[in-house]
């Protein structure tokens, strides 16, 4: 297709949207920096996915399908009225902003068959992006988009996509099961938002779904009948940990012993912490002294319900790798226009990094570099022999720099963009340098606690359970990968679905002990993230600060007992409060200048002689 012919199709894509969203004086723009089929709207301007060249048939019906979701959204949507019924807590707002943009885009299938054909192939694509044909649990599917898809289903009549059906079939069961009259209510109350928001509230509180007011009723009378007796559970673990940290560790046979490492070293050569049905008591992690390495993490009463179903994979098997072409191929187009400042950054560090390498020479050395210096004297006595000479390398050679990602859902958009760019650059930047970098991202595998959740309901929802939720921890490339092969790898961070909840405290226990199994001498970590710790599951039966108060905890710890320097990045979140080497960022434009001005300050001579110096008083 021509490129008139392409401005013929977005020009007549903008007309669509205003036409539809009775919205004439809108400023419609179309923008690389939306992932796959998103679009959205804000004031008087709407974004909508940029087309590629050619203009495949598939891509031109998903495009206007995003652009419908948003034309409908304009046109159906009172925000004012949705602001006072929107509850508070992240995993119920997801939901209840699914089954209201799917309310639009019922009205405008029922009334048009063209807008139906749309929007059916823009959730086919969205669902494939997302992976939902692949999904084997509820776990792996996010209940909103579940919603969204069956209530779309019951508005339009129209059948779901095949991408759709896998991901539909595993949730419907339990939704009709524990709120099927509330969503079959649902289509008649679609012309009245009012009415159609309390109904949705209703459906929400029927699937136990925190509202407005916090918890469900049920579960606080629970937790306040619990609460006592778990107070003083926890009472008296922490005083017989007391007592036993004053009297020594208690004696283990050496079968035992033997027993209990054989049993470790299985559970570190299946990546994995424990085994099935394991808890917070198996595992050590709620603060039994005996049961810590240094590696493990600090003494702390932090406690995990369950590591069955954490993961730690490499990001290649996260995604196809068709798939992760295309995404890196939309990373470079997304960011193209400012590629260039970070790059010329980049190139300033190498400079500075390459100058530090030849700041001085070895002389009269038998062999190296020809030292023409001397070569006078030789003219001059011919039985000197020749002199040779050799550059000194300093000791950021031996360097290992660990990026870690916060892969929370709230890093979504040009945050994440940024961050991955960044790090692309930054880990190029340093292989040239011989630096070797490790970039590592951390989120969860599902909203709202996933399989983990599951088991604490099914064992009676016993009283504060920990860390509720199934980690997911992403080596995007390790540290004696070269970068070229890496590189695919980072355009994972742009896949739909991929970006959800974020545990802190723990992946920086397990970034820290990846650099602890490193053979460098000189170890940096590097934190970047854009708010503290969340996890809706683990907070609604936890205590508030409870992730926070861990986060703390294991800073702490490394910043005083460990060789690995710490330093973090916070995009429009103040990390100060947590890190002693720390800068925080207003606008995630600054990301790349930040991290190089960073490491450049971790590399001036000064802060080298000052690690040496430390090294040796240690």
């Amino acid at each position: 297709m021509t490129e008139s012919s392409a401005e013929t199709f977005k020009r007549a894509t903008a007309l669509a949207i205003k036409a539809i969203g009775h919205k004439a004086e809108l400023e419609v723009g179309f923008t690389a920096e939306l992932s796959g089929v998103a679009a959205g709207a804000s004031g008087a301007r709407v974004r909508v996915p940029l087309p590629s060249a050619g203009l495949p048939p598939g891509e031109v019906a998903f495009i206007r399908g995003a652009a419908d979701a948003v034309a409908l959204r304009l046109r159906y949507h009172d925000p004012k009225l949705h602001v006072r019924h929107i509850p508070s807590a992240a995993v119920a707002r997801a939901a209840f902003e699914a089954l209201e943009q799917a309310r639009c885009e019922g009205l405008g299938a029922r009334a048009m068959e063209g807008i139906a054909a749309n929007l059916k192939a823009l959730l086919d694509e969205k669902c494939r992006q997302q992976g939902f044909e692949r999904a084997g649990a509820k776990a792996e599917v996010p209940l909103a988009d579940v919603l969204r898809l069956l209530a779309y289903e019951a508005f339009s009549g129209q059948a779901l996509p095949p991408s759709a059906m896998r991901a539909a079939e595993l949730w419907r069961a339990w939704i009709e099961e524990h709120a099927g009259p509330h969503l079959g209510r649902l289509p008649e109350l679609l012309f009245d938002q009012e009415a159609y928001a309390a109904e949705a509230h209703r459906l929400l509180k029927a699937m136990d779904m925190e509202m407005p007011g916090g918890q469900d009723e049920g579960e606080k009378r629970e937790e306040k009948e619990e609460g006592a007796a778990a107070a003083e559970q926890d009472e008296k673990k922490t005083l017989s940990s007391e007592a036993e940290n004053e009297q020594g560790l208690p004696e283990t046979s050496t079968a035992t012993a033997g027993a209990e490492n054989a049993k470790d070293d299985e559970r570190k050569a299946e990546n994995r912490p424990g085994d099935a049905g394991d808890t917070a008591a198996d595992h050590g992690l709620s603060g039994r002294d005996e049961e810590w390495t240094f590696e493990r993490g600090p003494r702390t009463t932090y406690r995990v319900f369950s590591t069955r179903h954490d993961e730690t994979v490499p990001a290649g098997d996260l995604c196809p790798g068709e798939e992760l072409t295309r995404l890196r191929l939309m990373l470079d187009q997304q960011v193209r226009h400012v590629q260039s400042v970070i790059v010329r950054l980049a190139n300033r560090l190498q400079r500075k990094l390459m100058a530090q390498q030849t700041h001085g020479w070895e002389f009269d050395l038998e062999e190296g570099l020809l030292d023409t210096s001397r070569l006078a004297r030789i003219v001059a006595s011919p039985s000197h022999s020749l002199s040779f000479k050799r550059e000194k390398a300093l000791d950021f050679r031996d360097t290992v720099i660990t990026l870690l990602l916060d892969n929370s859902g709230s890093m979504r958009g040009r945050p994440i963009t940024l961050a991955s760019m960044s790090a692309d650059i930054l880990a190029r930047t340093l292989e040239r340098c011989g630096v070797k970098t490790e970039i590592l991202g951390f989120t969860t595998r599902a909203w709202k606690g996933g399989v983990s959740r599951e088991e604490w309901v099914k064992a009676g929802k016993p009283a504060l359970p920990g860390r509720l939720n199934d980690l997911r921890h992403i080596i995007y490339k390790s540290a004696d990968e070269p970068w070229r092969r890496a590189r695919r790898n980072l355009g994972l961070m742009l896949r739909e679905g991929l970006l959800k909840e974020n545990i802190d405290g723990e992946a920086l226990v397990w970034a820290h002990a990846r650099m602890l199994a490193r053979p460098e001498q000189r170890r940096i970590l590097m934190v970047i993230s854009d708010g503290a710790p969340v996890d809706d599951s683990t907070l609604s039966v936890n205590p508030g600060n409870y992730l926070e108060t861990h986060l703390r905890s294991v800073i702490d710890w490394i910043e005083t007992y460990s060789d690995v320097e710490l330093t973090a990045i916070g995009i429009g979140h103040d990390v100060t409060r947590y890190y002693r080497r720390a800068v925080t960022i207003t606008d995630s434009e600054q990301l790349g200048g930040v991290m190089m001005e960073q490491l450049a300050g971790l590399f001036d001579r000064d802060a080298v002689r000052g690690h040496n110096r430390r090294t040796s008083m240690r």
